[in-house]
């Protein structure tokens, strides 16, 4: 007889399950993968192609974080989370404080980079790209542009200093080379900042583009230097430090005391560039405390010690040589007109035991042997002081007040 055999009925597989939880893994690597993309981006140039260099200042009480805001505020980077993570990341450094430019061509990478190695030098860039500041000299910045357009480092320091291509720039761009030295270079019209530069034919080629880029940035300057007859440089100079901003700012403080450096001249005989460039360079364009809270332009020193009449501070002095710090009683003025006829009346009137102290100062009929003749006088005690003097009001054709 036959067995009869049940057939059992076959187990129904858990494939929901398995589906769900190859669908989990699949998600969390999606998830890892977005992540790992999302902070790639992040830590990568917020813009390749825009070279604006943007001033952010670092105090000594700012951390990561603190620093990162910052620099997403200013549009440097594209979130302060990433060079938070970043530093966490790869090993906090020190942070050192100063006054930084940076740029959103620059990756956190080269950011972070840049404030462990402190302000001054200027922005860490990858190395397409080429920063060229005023105190970088055509021999310093050659090899990387020559390197980026493929062209020989020694016929592009030719190329800057070549005659006819001087003469060809100058034809191509006569507002560039308005009032400019005779003794100057191509390369002193370069414009200071951040490029990122293709092949070129040849050197002659690299300059051409080099003063293209000059004469698009100084486009908005050129009417204002042209009606008061100053050179290109003076706003190059200004680039980056300020730029157009600080440039109208430093110009409407001109403004403001050229009148009255003029009227002092008809009462006391001083020239106004000499009181204009003097207010300039001992205020720091009125930027430093004792000018601005003060009213004391020209860092007049007193003996008064009554309350209201002077104030304290630090001051820089040059003594064998050498540059140290002290601290002097200034005088206070209650308005920038008093600090301007104080110090017409103190080089007239000389000083207690010296009555004709600055006798070749009021003699002198130019702006450069009157700028000479405050140091020989004993105005100034820094040598360098007759140049400084000197060079503002040619930068800024100050003499034009003098006539």
């Amino acid at each position: 007889m036959e067995k009869e055999f049940t057939k059992r009925p076959r187990r129904k597989q858990k494939r929901p399950v398995r589906n769900l939880i190859l669908l989990i893994v699949i998600a969390v690597v999606a998830i890892v993968a977005g992540t790992a993309y999302i902070n790639h981006r992040g830590y990568s140039a917020k813009n390749p192609n825009d070279f604006e260099l943007i001033e952010v200042k670092v105090s000594k009480s700012d951390n990561i974080k603190d620093v990162g805001k910052k620099l997403e505020k200013a549009g440097a980077i594209r979130g302060e989370k990433y060079l938070t993570k970043y530093a966490k990341r790869y090993g906090a450094k020190e942070i050192k404080s100063g006054t930084y430019q940076f740029s959103p061509v620059q990756s956190v990478d080269n950011v972070y980079q840049e404030l462990s190695e402190g302000a001054g030098n200027g922005p860490v860039l990858d190395p397409q790209y080429t920063y060229i500041n005023v105190n970088k000299t055509a021999d310093q910045t050659a090899g990387t542009l020559a390197d980026n357009a493929n062209v020989s480092k020694k016929a592009l320091l030719n190329a800057y200093s070549d005659k006819d291509l001087m003469s060809k720039m100058k034809s191509k761009y006569p507002r560039l080379f308005k009032n400019a030295k005779s003794d100057l270079t191509l390369y002193d019209f370069v414009y200071p900042g951040i490029y990122r530069i293709k092949d070129a034919k040849n050197a002659d080629g690299l300059v051409e583009q080099l003063m293209q880029r000059s004469d698009k940035e100084m486009s908005s300057y050129y009417d204002t230097l042209e009606k008061r007859g100053m050179p290109v440089e003076t706003a190059i100079l200004l680039a980056e430090n300020g730029g157009k901003k600080e440039f109208d700012r430093r110009l409407a403080f001109i403004d403001k005391i050229s009148s009255y450096a003029k009227e002092l001249k008809s009462q006391y005989g001083i020239l106004p560039s000499i009181s204009i460039a003097q207010a300039i360079h001992e205020s720091n364009w009125n930027d430093s405390v004792l000018s601005s809270k003060y009213n004391n332009f020209y860092g007049v020193k007193s003996d008064d010690d009554t309350a209201g009449k002077s104030v304290v501070m630090e001051t820089q002095e040059v003594e064998n040589g050498e540059t140290v710090t002290k601290k002097a009683r200034f005088a206070t003025y209650s308005s920038y007109k008093e600090s301007m006829k104080a110090h017409a009346k103190t080089l007239v009137n000389g000083n207690t035991w010296n009555a004709n102290q600055f006798k070749d100062v009021l003699a002198a009929d130019n702006y450069k042997d009157a700028a000479q003749a405050l140091y020989d006088n004993a105005y100034a005690t820094d040598p360098n002081y007759p140049k400084a003097i000197i060079r503002i009001i040619e930068n800024w054709n100050l003499s034009r007040y003098d006539k």
